[in-house]
C-alpha cells in the first residue's frame, strides 16, 4: 500500500500489526508517528527492539505475547526487521501474529521485504503493509502540491522551474530534506506566494547540487568551468562514485532524448521516458541533446562504465573523469 492510501486507512481505524517497509524514512516516520498518536500511549511504555543485533526470534515473540502490566496496551516496535527478506522460517512468529492478543500492537520496520514470503502474507492478512519507496524526480510535483496546500502557500512558474531543476540532479530524493526546506522557506516568506528569488536566497543546497553546474557547463561547452567544478568536488575521493553516477545518468538521458526526438516526440513529452520532474527539464535535455552526436554519447557511456569498474578495483581516479568531461565539452 502506498503512503497516501496507508495514511487514509489509518483514519478509518487501527489494525494490530503493521509492516513499514521501504527506504523512504520520511514515509516510515510519518506512518509510525500517526499509529502511535492514535494509540495514545506514553513513549516510555513502548517496547522497542533493534533486530540488527540478531537476537533470537523468540525474544521478539516473547515481547509480542507479553501481557501489559502497568498499561492497557502492549505496543512493540521492531526496527531493522531483516527477517522479512532474509533466510529462515518463522512459523512461530507467524502463528503469534495470527493469534495476537487484543491488547497488543506491533510495528515492524525494515528497508526491504519479500512479498512472496509467508510472513509478509500473514501481515497483509491480519494487518497492513506500507511500501515506503523513494519518490522519483518526476513524482515530486504531486508531493510538492500537497505540501504547499497544507501550509497555505503557492509557487509561481519560475519558482517551480528553479525548484525542479535543483531536485532533478539529486541521486536520491530525501523527503525529509524537502520537508525541512519548504517549512523553512515558508516561515521566511510573508506572502502566499514563494518566488524564484525566495528559493535562490533560502534553499539550502546539498553537496550533490554542485553537480548541477557541471552538467550545465558541459552542455554549454564550457570546458574550463566544468573542470574547475569537477576538481572541487573530487577533493573528496568518496564523491567519485557519485560523480560517475551523475555523469552516466546525464549521458543516458541525452541518448534517450535523441532516440525519442528522432521518432517525432516533442521535448516537453520526454518527462516520462527521461524520468524527470517537469517539462522545463525535459525541454532543457532535449535541446542539449541536439548538440551531441550519437557516437560521442555511446563512446562516453562505455568509457564511464570502464571508469566505474576501474575505480572500484583501484585502477582509475579523477583524471579519467576529466578526460571524459573534456571530450564531452569539446564535441
Amino acid at each position: 500500500m502506498n503512503f497516501k492510501d496507508f495514511m487514509k486507512e489509518l483514519d478509518g481505524g487501527l489494525k494490530q500489526v503493521y509492516l513499514l517497509s521501504g527506504k523512504e524514512n520520511f514515509y516510515v516516520d510519518k506512518a509510525r508517528e500517526k499509529i502511535l498518536s492514535k494509540l495514545k500511549i506514553s513513549r516510555q511504555d513502548i517496547f522497542t527492539l533493534d533486530y540488527k543485533d540478531k537476537m533470537p526470534i523468540s525474544d521478539v515473540i516473547n515481547l509480542i505475547e507479553t501481557s501489559p502490566l502497568f498499561t492497557s496496551l502492549n505496543v512493540v516496535i521492531v526496527r531493522n526487521a531483516t527477517f522479512f527478506s532474509g533466510e529462515g522460517k518463522f512459523e512461530s512468529l507467524e502463528k503469534s501474529l495470527a493469534d495476537i492478543m487484543p491488547s497488543t500492537y506491533v510495528i515492524f520496520i525494515t528497508e526491504s521485504a519479500d512479498k512472496r514470503r509467508k510472513l509478509y502474507k500473514t501481515i497483509s492478512k491480519v494487518g497492513a503493509v506500507l511500501e515506503a519507496e523513494p519518490l522519483r524526480a518526476w513524482e515530486v510535483g504531486d508531493w510538492l502540491n500537497e505540501k504547499l496546500k497544507s501550509i497555505g502557500k503557492t509557487m509561481n512558474g519560475q519558482a517551480r522551474k528553479f525548484f525542479s531543476e535543483r531536485i532533478e540532479v539529486l541521486p536520491e530524493i530525501s523527503l525529509w530534506y524537502l520537508e525541512n526546506e519548504i517549512n523553512k522557506i515558508a516561515s521566511y516568506v510573508s506572502g502566499d506566494t514563494i518566488t524564484e528569488v525566495d528559493l535562490q536566497k533560502l534553499l539550502t543546497e546539498p553537496p550533490e547540487l554542485s553537480n548541477f553546474a557541471i552538467m550545465d557547463a558541459i552542455n554549454a561547452k564550457q570546458t574550463e568551468k566544468a573542470l574547475v567544478i569537477l576538481r572541487n568536488q573530487l577533493r573528496d575521493v568518496y564523491k567519485i562514485p557519485l560523480i560517475i553516477g551523475l555523469l552516466v545518468r546525464h549521458v543516458r538521458q541525452l541518448m534517450l532524448a535523441k532516440f525519442y526526438l528522432k521518432r517525432g516526440m516533442k521535448s516537453k513529452e520526454l518527462i516520462k521516458p527521461l524520468e524527470v520532474s517537469s517539462p522545463f527539464i525535459a525541454q532543457k535535455i532535449g535541446s542539449a541533446a541536439a548538440s551531441y552526436s550519437s557516437k560521442l554519447l555511446e563512446e562516453s557511456f562505455l568509457e564511464l562504465a570502464d571508469v566505474d569498474f576501474n575505480f572500484k578495483i583501484g585502477r582509475a581516479g579523477a583524471e579519467a573523469l576529466e578526460k571524459i568531461v573534456i571530450k564531452l565539452c569539446r564535441r
